[in-house]
């Protein structure tokens, strides 16, 4: 649905007094609209992948490169980024990584997660690196390549040049999951419906239950969606675990403070913001890593929540302490594999630290919460976690399993974690690129 449509939509459904019932009706208007979309639009994106699929083959047999790009926002999203690493060494393929605008969050995050990517990946990979959008002029490159693998899952998240629709008319586009995906309700709700992955050549998925539950909410998803595994994990497999006689204990509270808003309900920031304060001073013998989504210091600066003033200070109090550490975006999982536990609220951390073997404690406000927010799955992995409703729950966590080594779960978890989170652990990289080839190689 094109944007005309949804402002008429918008105002059509304003003069609807009862508050409720417009933002049913107007819901179900929007859906009708997408749905006849996603139908219409559909037949003459899988034409043309058939057509590129032509091409490629035809390319791969004169013994021709295919230009593969990779499509990020942020170095944090980019689960692609072991599935570059494999094909750029491959010479079938010349890869490129590019970076796009992220556009919903206003100029200042848009110029600063922009050059903060660009810098961060051009770092390890060179001139492999290249930004599609310059912030001076405002002009978009264009992207062109035979294949494109993208985390890019909102069209509204960058510009209409990087959607999967737009991209289908040069490229067969794939989708990766920025995150693990298929852990909660608003990913039933949502995630199935989202034009960047209808649209999708191929959209890879972390686990059975998630390609399941997806084609089960819409079947116009039969075509592109397969289960691979989780390919942002494999590169865990490659690093050292630490060697330091002292614990070290990530603290990661996510962003949505919003509920309203959100939709997806799981910050209980509000309620610990205190005790993240009181931790380090209580616990000295402990490194603390605090590291909270990108985007809740930037929610908590707004007039609406805690203001720049009092988001500053309590940053600045919180990194006045030796033993604790602030880390805002960018790789983390080299903190992973240097860390002793989790404590947060997160969404994909929730799956991706089953990868490390070792514990974690969930922060929930209310077993409501599980209720209303967790899909199956995800209430499968909770009941492999540590749960805590309360700031003495977290500090018997820390006490108990974390400094007294009490983790009688360790066995089951790791057992439950094999069998059902970590598909394909650590090769999930090739199941993917042998995917692709499958289908490039075999007429």
């Amino acid at each position: 649905m094109n944007s005309f449509m949804q402002t008429l939509i918008r105002l059509g459904t304003a003069l609807i007094p009862v508050k409720s019932a417009r933002k049913r009706i107007r819901r179900r208007l929007m859906d009708a609209g997408r749905d006849a979309r996603l139908k219409r639009t559909l037949p003459v994106v899988q034409a043309r992948f058939a057509s590129h699929v032509d091409v490629c083959r035809a390319k791969l047999a004169r013994g021709e490169k295919l230009s593969v790009a990779f499509l990020v926002c942020d170095a944090s999203m980019f689960s692609g980024e072991s599935v570059f690493l494999k094909m750029k060494d491959d010479p079938r393929f010349t890869c490129s990584i590019c970076v796009a605008p992220r556009v919903t969050r206003g100029e200042d995050f848009l110029r600063e997660t922009l050059a903060k990517t660009v810098r961060g990946l051009a770092a390890k990979y060179g001139d492999a690196v290249r930004s599609l959008y310059d912030p001076e002029t405002r002009t978009a490159e264009k992207l062109d390549a035979d294949l494109v693998f993208s985390t890019i899952l909102y069209e509204d998240q960058t510009l209409p040049d990087y959607t999967t629709e737009h991209l289908s008319m040069r490229s067969l586009v794939s989708i990766l999951y920025y995150g693990y995906g298929g852990l909660f309700r608003s990913n039933e709700k949502k995630t199935p419906f989202l034009p960047n992955i209808v649209f999708s050549w191929r959209y890879f998925v972390s686990n059975e239950s998630t390609r399941q539950m997806s084609l089960a909410r819409n079947p116009l998803l039969a075509d592109c969606i397969q289960t691979v595994g989780y390919t942002k994990m494999d590169r865990l497999a490659g690093l050292s675990r630490r060697t330091s006689s002292r614990k070290k204990i990530i603290l990661s509270p996510h962003h949505t403070i919003d509920k309203v808003a959100d939709g997806l309900a799981l910050s209980t920031f509000l309620i610990h913001a205190d005790l993240y304060l009181k931790l380090p001073e209580m616990f000295p013998e402990i490194d603390f890593v605090f590291r909270p989504h990108p985007l809740l210091f930037v929610r908590l600066a707004t007039s609406k929540w805690w203001g720049e003033e009092k988001t500053a200070a309590y940053r600045a109090k919180l990194t006045s302490f030796p033993n604790v550490e602030f880390q805002q975006g960018g790789d983390y999982f080299a903190t992973f594999a240097d860390s002793d536990a989790l404590i947060h609220d997160c969404g994909s951390f929730l799956a991706e630290y089953f990868y490390t073997g070792k514990p974690q404690c969930y922060l929930l406000e209310s077993p409501k919460t599980i209720d209303e927010q967790f899909l199956p799955f995800s209430r499968k992995l909770l009941d492999y976690a540590h749960k805590a409703f309360s700031g003495e729950e977290i500090v018997s966590f820390i006490r108990t399993v974390v400094l007294e080594g009490k983790d009688d779960e360790e066995a089951a978890r790791d057992e439950f974690a094999a069998r059902e989170v970590c598909v394909n652990h650590p090769h999930a990289t090739d199941a993917v690129i042998a995917a692709v080839l499958q289908k490039l190689l075999t007429p």
